[in-house]
């Protein structure tokens, strides 16, 4: 037997379920589970954000900080950090060739060097936030990703 971190650096590329190049969604859950887009029927081009498949050192330095809390002694984890991971596995957004340059989506870093608050705001008032953060999450093989799937 052996062990294996897996391919740290490795991304996955995810198309979000209200694109309109998605002609039938209703295996887009089954999707998220693989990435194999031939489920979601695709009628078009579609956008396709870039996650890394696992954060490194600095970026989990920085979730953790974003789900801990102290109230005078006691320290608390909060769990509901998903804009933050989210913010720290997107890497990149691939725009459609055919769309109008005014109509992309313009991926920007904060100062920080991880994706744009802004962006990730977008995403969550576009409904599309959990869509990123189960892909995030499945690619990732982690024990989240089974509930990620059922809250989606």
């Amino acid at each position: 037997m052996s062990f294996s971190l897996g391919d740290e650096l490795g991304t996955v590329k995810i198309i979000v379920h209200k694109d309109s190049a998605i002609g039938n969604s209703k295996k887009y859950d089954e999707y998220l589970k693989d990435f194999d887009e031939t489920k979601l029927e695709l009628s078009g081009e579609p956008t396709r954000f870039v996650l890394k498949k696992t954060l490194d050192y600095r970026a989990n330095q920085v979730l953790m900080r974003a789900q801990m809390t102290q109230k005078g002694k006691d320290l608390s984890f909060d769990l509901s950090s998903t804009m933050e991971q989210v913010r720290l596995h997107l890497v990149e957004i691939e725009n459609p060739q055919s769309l109008p340059v005014e109509q992309h989506i313009e991926f920007k870093r904060d100062s920080d060097g991880y994706a744009s608050k802004k962006i990730v705001a977008g995403l969550v008032g576009h409904g599309v936030l959990m869509d990123l953060y189960t892909g995030a999450q499945n690619a990732n093989g982690g024990p989240k990703a089974d509930e990620a799937a059922k809250k989606s």
